[in-house]
């Protein structure tokens, strides 16, 4: 066998266990698009179901929910983006003997998304911890505070949605970021402070080109899952706007045949959506010279 020959032999063997990833993953996006456009919602061979995408071009619940998926899921990646830089750039700057103390920041990586949403639920709730503190409290400026810092929070509603999000995800962010800056030589910023640079020309020359590939991919992936998660819209979100993923929910599972081709229609466009920001991911990811996996 000829070297390309067996080199494509090593490759397939490297690559079969994801075969069943890849047929399961291939079937479901199949079977997810016969039924938007109206094939296989039934068992009945005569049935026949609308258009999927022509139900969501007129139906003004769909851009409804789109537009307000993405702007959650937008405002939650860009707290996660500057608070997870911001703590990354300060664990950089951590005394050694603290370097521990700092690492605190990592206990919401590892709580599942329903435990951050409890947490929220727990403390924030309009009968929760912290409401109750402010209450026995009591007084005119308590009550401010409450109205203006904690009754926003206040779950149900996208508030509470998106302070779970950067709660979660903003320690994933520190995680790329400070990986990257762990690499990065320090006395280069001194060399340029002992030089005449100023703090923002030493940050935007030195610092930024090296924590902005991390923290732009750390971004994509937390805007993908903030688009498309269902549990914490599912415990924190309101009826009133809900996240795409929960009207898909609710139109799939709680409506006639009728509405089935809409919501896989919805669940089409949401995995176009997908789609187009894991290339991008890819191509920061590619673009990322730094020696560092973030894979």
């Amino acid at each position: 066998m000829s070297n390309r020959g067996s080199r494509i032999l090593s490759a397939c063997v490297s690559l079969s266990p994801l075969v069943p990833f890849v047929v399961f993953v291939t079937v479901g996006v199949f079977y997810t698009g016969a039924q938007s456009f109206g094939f296989m919602v039934s068992a009945a061979p005569d049935a026949r179901f609308s258009n999927g995408y022509a139900v969501l071009y007129r139906s003004a619940w769909f851009y409804r929910s789109l537009l307000y998926s993405v702007g959650v899921a937008s405002a939650a990646t860009a707290f996660s983006v500057l608070g997870g830089t911001l703590i990354a750039l300060g664990l950089r700057t951590l005394p050694e003997r603290l370097f521990r103390i700092g690492l605190v920041y990592k206990i919401p990586l590892i709580l599942p998304h329903v435990v951050i949403g409890l947490v929220v639920l727990v403390a924030f709730g309009r009968s929760g911890f912290i409401a109750r503190v402010f209450e026995a409290l009591g007084g005119s400026v308590v009550n401010l505070v409450v109205q203006s810092l904690i009754a926003p929070i206040n779950p149900p509603g996208t508030g509470a949605l998106v302070f779970a999000y950067v709660l979660k995800s903003v320690p994933f962010v520190t995680l790329l970021v400070y990986a990257v800056l762990r690499r990065f030589d320090t006395r280069q910023v001194e060399t340029a402070r002992m030089l005449g640079a100023g703090v923002l020309q030493r940050f935007r020359s030195l610092l930024l080109p090296v924590i902005a590939p991390p923290a732009a991919t750390a971004g994509v992936i937390v805007f993908l899952f903030s688009f498309g998660a269902f549990d914490l819209p599912f415990l924190l979100g309101g009826s009133r706007r809900p996240m795409l993923a929960i009207d898909v929910f609710n139109r799939y599972w709680y409506r006639d045949l009728a509405a089935r081709p809409a919501a896989m229609a919805s669940l089409i466009v949401m995995f176009a959506i997908s789609v187009v920001f894991a290339f991008l991911y890819f191509r920061l990811v590619r673009r990322q010279h730094h020696g560092v996996r973030h894979v």
